[in-house]
C-alpha cells in the first residue's frame, strides 16, 4: 500500500474539508470586525452581495470543474493532493498572500474587511459543503 494514496472519490471529501476550513478561517477574520461595525445593515448587505457573487459566479463553477477533473482520473486511487490542480494551488497562494499583506499593511479599512471576508468566507464554506455533498453522491453511485 502506497502512502498518501486515496480513492479518487475521496478527493471530493478532502476538497470539501479544505474549502470549509478555509471558509471558516476567512469568516473568523471578518466576523469580529462585523460585530464592531456601526453600520451593520450596510455591511451585511455588502457581505450578501460578495457571497452571492463568489458563490454563484466563481466557486460553484470551480466545484463543478474540479468534480469533472476528479471523476476523469483513469486511476481509481490517486495522491491525496490532487484534489486541486497546479493552477488552483497557485491561485490560493496568491489570494492568501494578498489577503495577509492587505491586512498587515492596513491597505483597506476594517469595514471593507468585515463585509468582504464575511461574504467570501461564507461562500467558500458553502461550496465546501457542495464538495462533501458530491462526495456522498459519488459514494452512493
Amino acid at each position: 500500500m502506497k502512502p498518501f494514496i486515496v480513492k479518487k472519490q475521496c478527493l471530493l471529501l478532502i476538497a470539501g474539508c479544505v474549502w470549509m476550513f478555509a471558509g471558516f478561517m476567512v469568516m473568523k477574520t471578518g466576523y469580529p470586525l462585523l460585530q464592531k461595525s456601526t453600520s451593520l445593515g450596510l455591511i451585511l448587505l455588502g457581505a450578501s452581495i460578495i457571497f452571492l457573487f463568489f458563490y454563484l459566479k466563481i466557486f460553484s463553477k470551480l466545484v463543478r470543474r474540479h468534480e469533472i477533473r476528479i471523476r476523469g482520473y483513469e486511476e481509481d486511487k490517486v495522491a491525496f493532493w490532487k484534489f486541486f490542480d497546479r493552477k488552483q494551488y497557485v491561485i490560493i497562494a496568491i489570494m492568501m498572500s494578498g489577503g495577509i499583506l492587505i491586512r498587515y499593511y492596513h491597505l483597506v479599512p476594517n469595514w471593507f474587511i468585515a463585509f468582504f471576508y464575511s461574504g467570501l468566507g461564507f461562500a467558500l464554506f458553502s461550496c465546501g459543503t457542495r464538495f462533501v455533498a458530491r462526495y456522498i453522491k459519488f459514494e452512493r453511485a
